[in-house]
């Protein structure tokens, strides 16, 4: 695959064929998946793979005896909802919940995952819907994700769920409707890749409350570590 090469190349193949031999039940998520889906490839020299609580022990076994070693929290909080695995500065991450914390991984999502490969291994791919989940709240001062949903939802990739993605979503389905306002003015010829239906039931929440009711700033579910980030330089 095009920019993984070397040292990276032998290390993600060896954390997929680890994972793999322990047969734990996981999905690549990240920019690799984005790729996948028709998206650009970006190579983010660390390899993201989710999966459901109860199959972290295992993933961190294998990995540990293979010859990973648990590289710590990096942010405060990671050990909420990531175990970083490391080899040689080279990242594997084991993904669980969500960096804000409202959403765990979710039941089912592996065997509605699409076979494929990844560096000539088989490997399952996180399902669209939930990789546009995790990728919607990712908008903060060091990183939007958006440009890659985009792309995404461009692709109109099969086996797309818009009702397993709007169950998902819940009372956050403003996220949603604010990126379905941008991809319409983005790509104004390329309103089919999303549902008039959803469009049209979004917006018709927003009437029915123009003008949010007094509440808890959301802030922090955008960027989580707001106010514990050092600063950009």
């Amino acid at each position: 695959m095009q920019s993984i090469t070397g040292r990276q190349l032998e290390v993600f193949r060896l954390a997929i064929n680890t994972l793999n031999a322990a047969n734990v039940q996981y999905v690549i998520g990240g920019a690799f998946a984005v790729h996948y889906y028709g998206g650009p490839f970006r190579n983010t020299k660390d390899l993201d793979v989710y999966m459901d609580i109860s199959a972290v022990p295992a993933a961190v076994f294998a990995l540990t005896q293979n010859g990973f070693e648990d590289a710590g929290e990096t942010v405060a909080g990671d050990l909420d909802w990531i175990y970083h695995s490391r080899m040689d500065q080279i990242m594997v991450d084991v993904i669980w919940k969500a960096p804000n914390g409202i959403r765990t991984v979710p039941d089912g999502q592996y065997e509605r995952a699409p076979r494929g490969t990844f560096l000539d291994l088989p490997v399952r791919f996180m399902p669209p819907d939930d990789l546009v989940v995790t990728k919607l709240f990712t908008m903060n001062l060091h990183r939007c994700d958006w440009p890659d949903l985009l792309r995404v939802l461009r692709a109109d990739p099969p086996g797309f769920d818009w009702n397993h993605l709007l169950g998902a979503l819940g009372e956050y389905w403003p996220v949603l409707l604010s990126f379905i306002v941008l991809f319409d003015w983005v790509h104004p010829n390329e309103a089919r890749c999303i549902p008039p239906e959803v469009r049209n039931d979004l917006l018709a929440r927003k009437a029915a409350n123009p003008e949010p009711e007094p509440g808890p700033t959301h802030e922090q579910i955008l960027d989580p570590w707001i106010y514990t980030r050092p600063p950009a330089t």
